[in-house]
Formats: C-alpha cells, sequence, structure tokens
C-alpha cells in the first residue's frame, strides 16, 4: 500500500467523523420522519424532539457511569471494518425504521419517544462491534 499523508489525513478526520455523522443522519432522518406524517413541528415539539434525544444520551451516560474507561478500540478503529460497516449502517437503519414507525402514531408524544427510541438504538447497535472486538482482544490476552 502507498505511503500518503493526504490518504492518511482523510482516514484521521473519516474515524474521528464516524459516529457523529451516523448521528447526524439518524437525527435528520427522525425529524424527516416525523415531519412526513405530522407536518412541521411547532416550537414544543421541537422542545420534545431535543428533550428525547438528550434523555437517550443521558440514560446512556447515567447507565456507564459506573464502568472503567472507555473501550480501547472504537467503532471507527475496529480491526473488523466489514462487520463494524454493517452494524453501523444497520444501526442508522433500525433507527430510522423505528422513528418511521413511531411517526406513524396520532400522538404529539412521537415528538419526544421518536429521537429518545432512535437515538438509544443508533447508540447501542454499534456499540455490540466494539464489545465484540473488546471481547476478542482480551481473550486471546488472557486465553479465557
Amino acid at each position: 500500500m502507498r505511503e500518503s499523508h493526504y490518504l492518511q489525513a482523510i482516514q484521521t478526520a473519516l474515524h474521528g467523523a464516524g459516529l457523529p455523522y451516523g448521528y447526524a443522519i439518524t437525527v435528520w432522518s427522525t425529524g424527516a420522519a416525523l415531519a412526513a406524517e405530522h407536518g412541521t413541528p411547532s416550537l414544543i415539539e421541537i422542545y420534545l424532539f431535543a428533550a428525547g434525544a438528550v434523555a437517550a444520551y443521558g440514560s446512556l451516560t447515567f447507565l456507564t457511569w459506573a464502568t472503567e474507561g472507555e473501550a480501547q478500540h472504537p467503532l471507527t478503529r475496529s480491526p473488523r471494518r466489514i462487520r463494524a460497516g454493517l452494524l453501523h449502517i444497520g444501526a442508522i437503519a433500525l433507527a430510522i425504521t423505528s422513528a418511521a414507525l413511531i411517526a406513524r402514531f396520532s400522538s404529539g408524544a412521537v415528538w419526544l419517544v421518536a429521537p429518545l427510541v432512535a437515538t438509544l438504538l443508533y447508540l447501542a447497535v454499534p456499540s455490540v462491534e466494539v464489545a465484540l472486538v473488546e471481547r476478542e482482544r482480551h481473550v486471546s490476552k488472557f486465553g479465557e
């Protein structure tokens, strides 16, 4: 493989942007699915949307509060790129699908629930890849 400082710089940018990029797609798609079913959101519905996403993120932060550090291989640096990519794409698809299904309900609560569920799914599903890589590393290191 050729050594290219420019390509290495692009790879670094891609690693840093991977999860935020996927989440941006998830959030936009969730809002679009809701707007397609319910029209332009009111200011209250926009606040509900933000509250749902923040509640999901905060819940996961609380859940992992006592964890001893982060995984050594984030999703974007997984040695199993195809599996990681498929899980990442699957997480986006699952989050969008859940938002589209939730949007079909006629309640104003969909503006809270859809981003909450989409955020939980988007952050939880790719984490499976990270956990698998960490487990594989642990087993090969300690032979368990």
